[in-house]
């Protein structure tokens, strides 16, 4: 009754921490791209040179054809901008507007509607570097708020004055070193949800934690869910004659109220809560441990 990309969703994001190959597989790769960019490898580095980038930075290469290894390096190289810094010597490797080198985040988020009208997108920093300032092309005249755009990016952006080569680091762990577990946690693209880890290291069955992860979801076999897949009856609740869901069965059904109110007493602290999410939240926020705001311990 859960999506399989929901279910391979880390603990801590929503799911049950089950491996997803595909996304380990693209964490592997981007390890390639990392040496790659750090100019680390022997002759097999020498032969990507020399064959496919031909003087140009990696991220900046457009060459899609060739082996199949390479075909997969182009394929997936972009994400590793999810945790890239570039430090900025020369310029030569990095693009002026998609590369992370301005205090960790790309010009073209910082300026959007520069880069909607720049000429050239992929160009790099020494193509937009002279010494007398930064020269670019856009494909018309700037508009008013374009102008105090431009303005403002020649104030915070800097020349490029050092002759050493760009140098990268990884901003998703402390050590600035690329790490394939940082990189397969950054490709689920969904927020940490602190409240949600105490569910996984309470003292309880994993068949409760399944439960509880269910309802969280909304996914437990309700008359809802059971009318959704097509199952007997309608969706309606006896008692309440409204929808039935997981939440509504635990929470808002008046037999639920009544139990709740037990509940309430034997916690302690007064709450209101719609579903388990708003429960766990006001829970965390009001016990002293977060592992405790489940209140499984000896008041009850």
């Amino acid at each position: 009754m859960v999506k399989w990309a929901d279910i391979c969703v880390p603990k801590d994001r929503g799911g049950l921490g089950i491996l997803a190959s595909r996304r380990m597989n693209v964490a592997l790769m981007l390890r390639w791209v990392w040496r790659i960019l750090q100019g680390d490898g022997g002759l097999w580095l020498q032969l990507i040179k020399a064959k496919y980038l031909r003087g140009r930075p990696l991220l900046a290469c457009s060459l899609a054809n060739g082996s199949q290894f390479w075909k997969s390096i182009q394929s997936i190289k972009h994400e590793i901008r999810l945790g890239l810094r570039i430090s900025v010597g020369d310029g030569s490797g990095t693009q002026f507007w998609v590369d992370p080198w301005l205090e960790g985040e790309p010009l073209r988020f910082r300026f959007p509607r520069l880069f909607a009208i720049y000429a050239d997108p992929a160009v790099l920093v020494p193509a937009s570097a002279l010494e007398d300032g930064w020269h670019v092309t856009f494909r018309r005249p700037l508009g008013p708020v374009e102008v105090q755009d431009w303005e403002l990016l020649l104030a915070v952006v800097p020349l490029p004055v050092s002759a050493v080569s760009d140098s990268v680091s990884w901003s998703l762990s402390p050590s600035g070193e690329f790490s394939v577990s940082s990189a397969y946690l950054a490709l689920c693209r969904m927020p940490v949800l602190p409240w949600l880890s105490p569910l996984w290291k309470a003292p309880l069955p994993l068949k409760i934690k399944i439960f509880v992860w269910q309802l969280l979801r909304d996914r437990l076999p309700s008359r809802t869910e059971v009318l959704k897949r097509r199952g007997p009856g309608n969706d309606i609740c006896p008692l309440c004659h409204v929808p039935e869901t997981g939440s509504q069965i635990l929470f808002s059904c008046v037999a639920a109220h009544a139990l709740w109110c037990f509940v309430r007493e034997a916690l302690g602290p007064e709450w209101e809560a719609s579903d388990l999410a708003d429960f766990l939240q006001v829970r965390a926020t009001q016990v002293g441990h977060k592992a405790d705001c489940f209140g499984w311990s000896s008041r009850l």
